[in-house]
Formats: C-alpha cells, structure tokens, sequence
C-alpha cells in the first residue's frame, strides 16, 4: 500500500505542495514544464499581466492537450506502433496534471485580483471622502481668515477712536484746569 506524498513545487515564483502517489522528481518535473512554458508565454507576450500571461499559456497547453488527443485518436485508427502510443497517452496523461495545476492557480490568481480591485475600490472612495473634508476646512479656514482680517480692522479702528478720544478728554481737562485758574 503505498502512501500520498506530500511534495513542495515551485510554479511562476509561487510555491504549492502536491499530495500524490507519484514519484518525487516526476511531480517536480513537472511543475519545472509547467514554469518553464508560462515563462516561455510571459517572455513572448511581455505586454500581458500574470493572469493574462497564466490565461494565455493554458490555452497553449490546452492546444497541446488537443493536438495530443487528435494525435492519440490517428495512431489508435492507423496500425502504429505500440509503443509509441503509449507515449502519447503518457505525455497526455501528463498534460491532464499540468492543466489541473494551471487552472486551480488561476483560481487563486482571479480571488486575488478580485480583492485587490475591491481594495483599490474601498481606497478610491476613502480618498475621495477625504478629499471632501480637506476642501471643506480650507473653505472654512479661508472663511476665517477673512472674518480675523474684519476683526483687525475694526479692532485698528476702535483704538483710533480710543485714542481721539483719550487725547479729546486730555484737551477738555486742560480747558477746565484753564477755567479754573482764571475764576
């Protein structure tokens, strides 16, 4: 009875573990075709993003699988050799695990997206809100700048007439001290 094995890969800079029954290298292997072929698609179409990128080198695979299956479906009509059958469906076989590999990363590629917009969404509106209030205190704060600029000069114009009056009330103390002396 044999037991899964639990091996670590490493897939397009992202590290998954693969329970299986299969050999060691073998799973290792071909998680290194895999990386290999989503480089090969990143490096081709360096425009596309990783989604896009890991998108794109699925539908690669998938044609491979296709050609594969058509392949499979000549050599099982024509008498071929055995051998070379069984080659096929082994690489097929194989294609099967790399695509089931592929399609739960992107999975995992597509909930990340999916969190990051809504992320992007919730900072958009926060800024925007905060964005509203710094206009609203600047408006405010230019509201009171004007009214302390009215206040000044009031204030400049009540100590004008505070002094007019102190030196009115100086020269009405004189004219009486004069009114004085002179009875």
């Amino acid at each position: 009875m044999s037991y899964a094995k639990r091996i670590e890969v490493t897939i397009d800079g992202m590290k998954f573990h693969v329970m299986g029954n299969d050999n060691e290298k073998y799973i290792k292997d071909l998680a290194a075709d895999l990386n290999e072929k989503i480089q090969e698609t990143a490096r081709t179409n360096y425009r596309l993003n990783q989604v896009q990128t890991l998108v794109l080198c699925a539908l690669n695979v998938l044609d491979d699988f296709e050609k594969m299956k058509s392949d499979k479906d000549d050599l099982a009509n024509a008498s071929g050799d055995k051998r070379e059958i069984m080659e096929k469906i082994e690489e097929i076989k194989d294609l099967k695990k790399q695509l089931s590999i592929f399609e739960e990363e992107n999975k995992k590629a597509n909930k990340s997206f999916g969190d990051l917009q809504e992320k992007t969404n919730d900072l958009e509106d926060r800024n925007r809100k905060l964005n509203r209030e710094l206009m609203d205190k600047n408006q405010a704060l230019m509201e009171s700048k004007e009214e302390i600029k009215k206040l000044e000069g009031s204030i400049s114009n009540l100590e004008e007439k505070n002094n007019s009056a102190s030196r009115r009330i100086i020269d009405l103390s004189r004219e009486l001290e004069n009114i004085y002396e002179e009875k």
